[in-house]
């Protein structure tokens, strides 16, 4: 099989130096990548940056660096047609700054001035892309939320976006060499089967995955 997979941050730019970003690690997404590949599917892993790639990563993976949101849309555009499973582990970025200053935004000689950034919503590419999916092909998305609503939040997300299955991960997950995942998916199963380290959640997620009618 063809698997597409997303990992790690965006960086949305302010200026030329500095911008906006998350904790993501992409150690999920680099797990992941390495098990399909271990079992002889095609990957390609779009990755996001600041991401150190461990020197025993397999050399048959398809590895795409992206920076922004914008970046990662492209690469999807391009990619997804011809994808039979997208495992979209990036953590995307809601919002990006309305306009990038060419540059580097000067410190104000004021000491009590203040800097105002204006953020515009970035655009749903999970969601973009359900409409365009054909019979063969799987979306599976991710879901970050508080422990107390995450079972909620991420059922939700998952039918507002149209995909197959979401896999809900609590708070704490982030910079984290273990997850506590739920799958669930479009036809109402739940799975949790507990806390694992991440290398051991990636064989998991996959069986999970390639079960889906």
């Amino acid at each position: 099989m063809n698997i597409l997979i997303t990992a790690g941050p965006t960086r949305e730019p302010i200026d030329a130096v500095r911008f906006i970003g998350n904790r993501s690690s992409g150690k999920v997404g680099l797990a992941l990548a390495a098990t399909a590949a271990s079992q002889n599917h095609n990957v390609t892993l779009l990755l996001g940056p600041g991401i150190t790639i461990p020197p025993s990563f397999p050399a048959n993976i398809n590895l795409i660096h992206f920076e922004s949101t914008a970046d990662l849309q492209s690469l999807l555009t391009t990619h997804f047609p011809t994808t039979d499973i997208l495992i979209m582990a990036a953590a995307v970025a809601d919002y990006t700054p309305k306009t990038q200053h060419q540059g580097k935004l000067p410190r104000s000689a004021d000491k009590s001035a203040t800097l105002t950034i204006e953020l515009t919503p970035t655009p749903d590419l999970t969601a973009n892309l359900a409409p365009l999916k054909q019979p063969n092909q799987r979306i599976i998305a991710f879901a970050l939320e508080e422990p107390s609503v995450l079972i909620e939040r991420a059922t939700a997300k998952m039918k507002r976006k149209k995909v197959d299955a979401i896999l809900a991960n609590p708070l704490g997950t982030m910079e984290s060499d273990s997850i506590n995942p739920t799958f669930i998916t479009a036809a109402g199963q739940r799975t949790a089967p507990g806390p694992m380290p991440k290398t051991d959640f990636a064989p998991w997620l996959l069986t999970q995955i390639q079960s889906l009618s």
